[in-house]
């Protein structure tokens, strides 16, 4: 199983409505080929959303891509589980202690790896688990995202998860390819 594990640096993508990339946060790496989402708060978050900091944001399993054609590097995506904590989601630290770990000392910002540590990895498969149960997004028969608001980054003040459109350069084992 792929499973997209990211830093959040603010609230509202997804939202309730359940779509990822409603904001176009994190871009071109939405279209990647993962079975899984987890969404965690980053150490950096936006003044306002220091609350997401260090918890399971958000999980999301099944993902199924939707059209996305305006102003948007990459699909939008809805999930056939989906559960959104924001704030009130476990604390990273506390309940997940190697995924802490791995995320937070290495300094990623996101993680697709091939191959987990096995601690982390159990930890990971838990928080998958957990989100079994969870519904399919609000918003799982839409066909495209062109008629949901759009907040632009661009006029934010930072957006360290949106790349603002640069060329990036990352390696990636074989079986991940944009």
């Amino acid at each position: 199983m792929k499973v997209l594990i990211y830093k959040r640096t603010h609230k509202g993508d997804p939202g309730p409505e359940g779509i990822f990339g409603i904001q176009d946060c994190m871009g071109k790496m939405r279209n990647w080929n993962y079975d899984a989402v987890i969404g965690i708060g980053g150490k950096a978050s936006w003044r306002g959303h220091e609350d997401i900091r260090y918890k399971i944001n958000w999980i999301g399993l099944g993902p199924k891509k939707i059209i996305s054609t305006n102003q948007h590097r990459g699909p939008g995506v809805v999930f056939t589980n989906f559960a959104l904590f924001e704030a009130a989601g476990q604390d990273i630290e506390t309940n997940f202690p190697h995924l802490f770990k791995y995320m937070y000392d290495s300094r990623k910002r996101f993680d697709m790896s091939s191959v987990l540590p096995e601690n982390v990895y159990l930890e990971v498969m838990g928080i998958l688990n957990s989100a079994e149960s969870y519904t399919p997004s609000q918003e799982y028969h839409i066909e495209n995202i062109e008629n949901h608001p759009i907040e632009d980054h661009n006029n934010t003040k930072r957006c360290t998860g949106c790349f603002r459109n640069e060329d990036m350069e990352m390696d990636f084992d074989q079986d991940y390819r944009c």
